[in-house]
């Protein structure tokens, strides 16, 4: 009983395992970016420059 039990614990890991992978990069991904946007922030603040999305792309590109 007990190696069916295993057996059907295993197969069930490993059926879920694909999914359970793209839901945990979903998550570190998330994080990551929140990450950098608090450092970008932090820096505009440091400087002295409070500059909206929309200047930040202008001054990048232009």
């Amino acid at each position: 009983m007990e190696t069916t039990s295993l057996g059907v614990a295993v197969y069930l890991v490993l059926l879920f395992a694909p999914g359970l992978t793209s839901v945990l990069e979903s998550i570190a991904y998330r994080i990551r970016a929140a990450g950098k946007a608090e450092l970008v922030r932090a820096e505009r603040e440091r400087d002295g420059r409070k500059l909206s999305a929309r200047e930040g792309r202008q001054e990048r590109h232009g």
